[in-house]
């Protein structure tokens, strides 16, 4: 089967278990990794872990941004992705080539199927090997992807750690309070780490001390910045910071979060931010208030993932930037995130219409969305294409299609041909 083609890759992979139902263990990939020979010699002061609910994401990519115009070589690994499975993988910011992804997967099948390996545990795995065994890099920056404690990537010794922001999500996963799901993010703090940190509640923070003295590690809370934006036709946004003033392509208070997260990380490091400010104009990270021409529509069209309630949060305030004469909401909503609320903010806003779609993976059917928001709703069509190409707005309006990385990814996948 030496003969794979890169879709049969993606098929196989994807024909593992995908989401756990339950909090899942690290002991089948620490029982795989024991096959290979850089696992045991790993050098901890190269790998940073990144976990939260929030801005893990464009933490990582601006952290990658620093990294890359500092001179150094650079892993990356994140999820969702949007398009392609390969964006998952990137090694100096490119995405892993289709024949080595293929042939990762051919090199680790066999350890793959005989540990039973989820779906994201292989492509830790696929995506380790890469960053360890086949390439030379300064750093590695692992994104969680579930919670922190039981994550795949938590396998891999690490002397930093960034927590992003805390929020409520995956509580049939993690926990139904913030102290809960704290307590899981922050098993990724190993002995002796550095945690440069978003600001965090006040209810985590005995847990966090904690966490600190039991781990014998050191908090640096994220140096504070301020973004502000100046009005063209459209917003352009600043960031002031300790270091200097950058215009960044990536929008709003969540983002200046995030980036001087990412700053703080940098400068920890060992590295002067002062003088590669002028690289975070162009963070690599799409679906973040992305704007996108979609076909025959006057109106621009802005993707953005946001996908729980503190995300609909910031989406809110950052809407208060913008403006339009009439806005187009087009909204795809997973099954376990929490709808209600969500819908209740995005339909309260001023000038407004509502689409309801059902995003490709995990999603909720318009069956189930309340009965409430779907009566309010202008339109729904299951299918997001179908109801984009339907939608009439006008020039000076403004179409904002949000609630799922996923629903973003499927209309970029179709924008990608064209």
């Amino acid at each position: 089967m030496s003969t794979l083609d890169y879709q049969n890759v993606v098929t196989a992979l994807e024909a593992l278990n995908v989401m756990p139902k339950t909090m899942p263990g690290l002991e089948k990939l620490k029982q795989a990794l024991q096959h290979k020979a850089w696992y045991l010699n790993l050098a901890p002061e190269k790998i940073i872990t990144v976990a939260g609910t929030n801005g893990k994401g464009t933490t990582c990519a601006a952290l990658q941004t620093l990294l890359l115009s500092a001179g150094k070589k650079v892993g990356l690994y994140t999820s969702p992705h949007l398009i392609t499975t390969t964006e998952r993988i990137r090694v100096n910011g490119e995405p892993i080539s289709e024949k080595d992804f293929i042939q990762l997967y051919l090199d680790n099948r066999d350890v793959i199927q005989q540990y039973e390996l989820t779906h994201f545990e292989s492509l830790t795995l696929m995506a380790a090997e890469y960053f360890f065994a086949k390439n030379d890099l300064d750093y590695v920056i692992f994104e969680v992807g579930l919670g922190g404690t039981y994550d795949a990537t938590n396998v891999f010794p690490n002397r930093y750690s960034i927590i992003t922001a805390l929020a409520m999500d995956h509580q049939n996963i993690l926990g139904n309070t913030v102290l809960e799901i704290a307590k899981n993010k922050f098993g990724i703090i190993k002995h002796g780490s550095k945690v440069i940190h978003h600001p965090l509640p006040a209810e985590v923070f005995a847990l966090f001390s904690e966490v600190l003295s039991a781990t014998n590690s050191q908090a640096i809370a994220a140096v504070p910045g301020t973004i502000h934006a100046e009005k063209d036709f459209e917003p352009h946004w600043f960031l002031q910071t300790p270091w200097g003033k950058t215009m960044v392509n990536i929008p709003g208070h969540r983002a200046c979060e995030n980036i001087m997260t990412a700053l703080t990380m940098f400068e920890e490091l060992g590295y002067e931010p002062q003088d590669h400010l002028h690289s975070l104009e162009k963070i690599p990270w799409q679906g973040r208030m992305q704007k996108i021409k979609w076909p025959h529509m006057e109106a621009p069209v802005y993707l953005s993932g946001d996908h729980n309630i503190q995300g609909v949060q910031s989406l809110v305030q950052l809407l208060q930037s913008y403006d339009w004469n009439e806005l187009h909401l087009v909204v795809g909503i997973g099954q376990d995130k929490a709808a209600d609320e969500m819908l209740r903010m995005l339909f309260a806003l001023p000038r407004s219409k509502v689409y309801l779609t059902m995003t490709p993976f995990k999603g909720r059917g318009l069956m189930d969305y309340p009965d409430e928001y779907r009566t309010k709703a202008e339109d729904e069509n299951d299918n997001v294409i179908e109801l984009l190409n339907s939608l009439t707005a006008k020039k000076n309006d403004m179409v904002l299609v949000t609630g799922s990385l996923y629903l973003v990814g499927q209309i970029l996948s179709e924008l990608k041909p064209r």
